[in-house]
């Protein structure tokens, strides 16, 4: 009896580990099935349409121009993609540092024009710091637009999706040819 006791652990210690491990199991949402009968392509984002860039500089989403840049915040979140939005974020933070360092002059001429016996600044300073300033402005703006040309660039390439096709033509000699072809459409 004894004997029988000892050789019923095991038994029963692997019953409890496969009924733990099933449980476990039963727990986890379903998988979809991936056999022909039941397949459905992912069309995650078949509501986005493509932005348009336009010669004007102008960006365009679904016919409609946009008011400013950072509207496109909105199809840029919906896509999610991290390199989308590491390009949009440094295009917003390269445009913000920008308009502060050309601010700085300004508040620094306010500052010491205001100050009690001091002579105020140079006409050379003045100038150097004033054209200093446009020309950081105008830097981070380029470098801003680039930034967010690219985000708009890969956005698009991500948005396109995959169309095969296959086609028979009849030919002259009464033979067939056949083509295959790979497109991305939106």
């Amino acid at each position: 009896m004894k004997n029988n006791k000892l050789n019923n652990r095991p038994l029963i210690a692997a019953f409890i580990l496969c009924f733990a491990a099933s449980s476990l199991l039963a727990q986890q949402p379903p998988i979809p099935r991936r056999d022909t009968a039941f397949f459905q392509p992912l069309l995650e984002n078949i509501h986005l349409k493509p932005i348009i860039i336009g010669s004007n500089g102008r960006y365009y989403y679904g016919g409609q121009r946009l008011r400013n840049q950072y509207s496109l915040e909105i199809p840029f979140g919906e896509m999610d993609d991290p390199e989308v939005n590491r390009y949009f974020t440094r295009a917003r933070t390269i445009r913000a540092v920008g308009s502060v360092i050309s601010a700085l002059p300004g508040i620094y001429f306010l500052v010491t024009s205001r100050s009690v016996g001091g002579r105020g600044v140079s006409r050379q300073t003045f100038w150097i710091t004033y054209f200093g300033a446009i020309g950081v402005s105008l830097t981070s703006n380029l470098v801003a637009n680039a930034q967010l040309r690219r985000a708009v660039n890969i956005y698009n390439s991500r948005l396109g999706r995959p169309r095969l096709g296959l086609s028979a033509e009849p030919l002259p000699n009464n033979a067939v040819a056949f083509g295959l072809s790979l497109k991305k459409v939106f």
